[in-house]
């Protein structure tokens, strides 16, 4: 994909949702050889370890692109849904997710089968960057922004296909059904930012997020600006064509101003 062909589908994006954070572009690697020249490795450039979603708000925020590994992941449950680490019997039983989020292994156990993954060794690493910035063919595409924003993705998702947009909520692992999901179901998803997001991604009370295969790009694209002719737009078009009501001293005071006939010109 020609990085100039990119960088139209993001203003096309910022045109219509006037984003405050970058569109991001994530591809998921089968080699480190596919990896970006310019993309920053966590650990060894940076010194730390990131968590998906960290790194998902680094290119979003600093338009930085980075690449990460089995080496340059800090959380263990987001490194497994991208196949980077095994998953041992002692996680599928649910013992991650017992007295933190759910009441018992049986419920923990039900939740850590319901996070979309890739199988162990499909891919070496995951690389995130801004939409406008990519030099690779993205994946699948993650947009944050407000309820509005994120309202004329999914209405521009359903202009050719009408009915409703499926999404999954569990409250952790978002990462998971941000990057990793779309590609396994092929559909966008429509998703409330999770806890890590919060704490690591550093997700704001009033953002929600939505991402996509980046194979309905053309289709979103074409959603957008339909619902945009139509009137469907962003900002949302405040109806101000009305007379407003007042306290009742005003109307009392405008029927003397009635009585007292209109002002007189000098």
């Amino acid at each position: 994909m020609e990085p100039a062909k990119l960088s139209e589908y993001d203003e096309k994006l910022n045109q219509y949702l006037r984003l405050n954070t970058f569109p991001v572009a994530v591809r998921f690697l089968r080699s480190w050889e596919e990896m970006p020249a310019r993309a920053k490795r966590p650990a060894k450039d940076l010194n730390n370890r990131f968590t998906t979603c960290q790194a998902i708000a680094v290119s979003r925020r600093y338009g930085w692109v980075l690449a990460l590994g089995r080496e340059d992941c800090s959380c263990v449950v987001g490194a497994m849904a991208l196949g980077l680490e095994k998953r041992l019997p002692h996680y599928a039983e649910g013992n991650l997710c017992i007295n933190l989020y759910t009441e018992n292994l049986r419920a923990g156990r039900i939740s850590e089968e319901s996070v979309p993954r890739f199988a162990e060794g499909e891919y070496v690493g995951v690389v995130t960057g801004p939409l406008n910035r990519a030099s690779y063919t993205p994946d699948s595409i993650v947009i944050y922004g407000n309820g509005a924003q994120i309202m004329r993705l999914g209405q521009a998702y359903l202009w050719k296909r009408g009915g409703t947009l499926h999404s999954e909520f569990r409250g952790r692992i978002d990462c998971a059904d941000l990057a990793i999901a779309p590609v396994i179901k092929g559909e966008p998803q429509m998703i409330i930012p999770c806890s890590g997001d919060r704490v690591f991604g550093q997700v704001q009370d009033h953002e929600i997020a939505f991402s996509f295969p980046f194979s309905l790009m053309e289709e979103i694209l074409e959603g957008l600006e339909a619902t945009h002719k139509a009137g469907t737009r962003y900002p949302v078009t405040n109806w101000l064509s009305y007379t407003g009501g007042f306290p009742p001293s005003y109307d009392e005071y405008r029927k003397m101003l009635e009585a007292a006939g209109p002002p007189k010109n000098d």
